[in-house]
């Protein structure tokens, strides 16, 4: 029993995978979020916006994004903050999860969410910083979701999975291919503990997030 919490992959070997999809790109028979990423927002985007609130509304498209803010490209902030805006505003009224892409940005992140009395889980994925940080996000309840940096030994994350509390975390491949299913090993043995209540674990943590049973 393996979640997938964020791909792009085409290897499919877990009981779910939350396949993220940008607006212009066609659903598959997968579960998925729908989104339009910070690195592909347009000037004129009203029409994708449109498109946005119409995809998000299909009942395999379990969340919404990813979306979010990135300070580290071209695209001009105060727009991402207003595309982003819209996203929280279409995951609250559909009552779906937050898929999150931030770089940089994470004060502005939170403000945005208050302004917009965000209420839905908000996942933050490919987590990848500071224990410092993640313990801030944590405690404005967010979840962080961690992929291939866990491989190496030194990184951020692999730090930072020891110390958010198992209920506070999924696991991801995003773009890699690596199997989710090393992913797993890999947490399991920087948590030192057995693989199954791992398993057990992310389970629990996903029907709670998205209020359903997994069969």
């Amino acid at each position: 029993m393996f979640i997938n919490i964020h791909t792009h992959s085409e290897i499919f070997d877990a009981k779910v995978e939350l396949v993220s999809l940008n607006v212009d790109e066609e659903a598959r028979p997968n579960l998925y979020s729908y989104g339009i990423h910070p690195w592909k927002i347009k000037k004129d985007s009203e029409d994708d916006l449109v498109e946005l609130n119409r995809v998000c509304r299909n009942r395999r498209c379990i969340a919404v994004g990813e979306c979010g803010l990135d300070k580290t490209i071209d695209a001009d902030f105060n727009l991402q903050q207003k595309i982003f805006t819209e996203h929280i505003l279409i995951a609250n009224e559909l009552d779906k999860p937050l898929v999150i892409h931030c770089v940089k940005a994470f004060n502005e992140l939170i403000t945005c969410l208050k302004k917009t009395k965000n209420k839905v889980p908000v996942i933050i994925h490919g987590f990848n910083n500071n224990l410092n940080i993640a313990n801030d996000l944590i405690k404005e309840g967010f979840i962080l979701s961690f992929g291939k940096a866990l491989l190496t030994f030194d990184s951020n994350a692999s730090e930072a999975i020891k110390h958010v509390g198992r209920k506070n975390f999924f696991l991801e491949t995003d773009d890699s291919d690596v199997s989710i299913k090393y992913i797993y090993k890999k947490a399991a043995e920087l948590l030192s503990i057995d693989e199954e209540i791992l398993r057990e674990q992310l389970v629990s943590n996903y029907q709670r997030i998205f209020k359903e049973e997994i069969l």
